[in-house]
């Protein structure tokens, strides 16, 4: 048996619009004060895998390579073993940075770990992973548009198809916003906390579940439409969203639950990218409640008024 809330979200959405905006304003002040901290897939660099037999600590390791003079590297764990050590390109730099002193290095205090990977990515790659990123993302939103317009081309009048797929895409774009804000922001005060192809498959990610959660929502919009034809449009939205609440909340925190333990227990290699996940995920769901509906809502209004004049 399903719960019915009956809170008014839509009476209340001009609150919600004030919380969004306060929610992606942070980020987007970091972002034009600081801009991203990108990683080396998106400005070049090279990448060591080392194993060891028994890994020490990340300061330990940090400290060997501080007192041989070698500065602005990263250094994260990798499985149970190993740890990467990541720096940009080091053309033009003295000292330069190599791989062989880096290995030198940590060998002097353990001889027995081994380098199991080394890859350099130069500029061009970096360039050319940059433009694919960004086609990538704005091809997935404008095959979302497309879908959800063609989806729910039999919606029933007064609402409109295209509409529905714009206003995802804006609910959409507003869960992207916060999470590259959120990035540039913690990536000031933490380094660790790095730009990189892992992160845009996260982006990509959270587009798909961010834009499934919307769906659902809309999907008891167009039902109820042509159920109940004499209430407003606002009316129904806000009884779909009640309908729908509950699913979205359960849903989510199931999702959440699993990404705050791989968040806390994961390996550093991949850490990034749940973080990304999970703050993807918590306001991709505060964004299909909040968001996409009133939105939707606030259009129709719009287009209802001006068929009026």
């Amino acid at each position: 048996m399903s719960t019915t809330f009956n809170f008014d979200f839509i009476g209340r959405r001009k609150i919600w619009y004030i919380l969004s905006t306060l929610l992606i304003l942070p980020g987007v002040l970091a972002l034009i004060i600081w801009h991203l901290n990108v990683g080396i897939d998106f400005k070049g660099g090279t990448v060591q895998d080392i194993s060891y037999t028994t890994r020490p600590t990340i300061d330990s390791v940090r400290t060997i390579l501080d007192k041989q003079g070698i500065k602005g590297i990263s250094v994260q764990t990798s499985g149970s073993k190993n740890i990467l050590v990541r720096f940009p390109n080091q053309e033009g730099k003295t000292p330069r940075v190599t791989g062989d002193a880096i290995l030198y290095s940590l060998k002097a205090s353990n001889p027995q770990l081994t380098e199991v990977q080394f890859s350099n990515i130069g500029e061009s790659v970096a360039k050319s992973t940059i433009q694919q990123s960004a086609w990538a993302v704005a091809l997935t939103s404008l095959a979302i548009i497309f879908f959800v317009a063609f989806s729910f081309r039999s919606v029933p009048r007064p609402a409109s198809s295209w509409r529905f797929g714009l206003t995802a895409i804006a609910a959409l774009a507003h869960d992207i916003l916060f999470v590259i804000g959120a990035f540039a922001l913690i990536g000031h005060f933490f380094p660790a906390i790095e730009v990189d192809s892992l992160f845009i498959t996260a982006i990509l990610t959270i587009l798909g579940f961010s834009v499934n959660d919307t769906i659902v929502v809309f999907d008891r919009i167009r039902e109820n439409l042509r159920r109940s034809p004499g209430k407003t449009f606002a009316e129904i939205a806000n009884s779909s969203l009640n309908q729908t609440l509950a699913r979205s909340i359960n849903t989510s925190t199931t999702v959440l639950l699993v990404l705050l333990a791989l968040l806390l227990l994961g390996g550093g290699s991949v850490r990034n990218f749940i973080l990304a996940l999970t703050l993807g995920v918590a306001i991709g769901t505060y964004s299909s409640i909040f968001n996409a509906s009133p939105l939707l809502v606030s259009w129709q209004g719009l287009v209802e008024k001006n068929r009026k004049k």
